[in-house]
């Protein structure tokens, strides 16, 4: 057995990350008792994104699901944690109608927004 001495475990958090071309919802491991802006500043170059879905931003098609990408870091204009969305509004641009078609879905379904990946 291996013990990891003075080092605190990760937690992955699911995210909606958006750059000027593509919306991913995925999951990226943050520290344990730090935030989501404090593991984006301190990032190299690109953040890895397990369990990806990326769409198009503008035409909102689904271009792939992959287990893992890497997102350059320079490139986000905007990443928050997905169970922050709410998209309520009637002028909420094509993230929001994504995110109400979800919940639409999820209605019927009886489920909750899917953005598990």
């Amino acid at each position: 057995m291996s013990l990891s001495v003075g080092r605190e475990p990760n937690k992955m958090m699911k995210v909606v990350i958006l750059t000027h071309n593509y919306r991913v919802v995925g999951r990226v491991y943050v520290k344990k008792g730090t935030r989501l802006t404090d593991m984006v500043c301190e990032a190299r170059q690109f953040i890895a994104v397990t369990g990806a879905r990326v769409w198009e931003r503008q035409s909102g098609n689904h271009l792939l699901h992959a287990g893992f990408i890497n997102v350059s870091r320079d490139e986000i204009e905007i990443i928050l944690p997905a169970n922050e969305v709410n998209c309520n509004g009637e002028d909420i641009g094509s993230l929001g109608h994504w995110m109400l078609q979800q919940n639409q879905q999820g209605d019927e379904q009886g489920k909750q927004l899917d953005m598990d990946v």
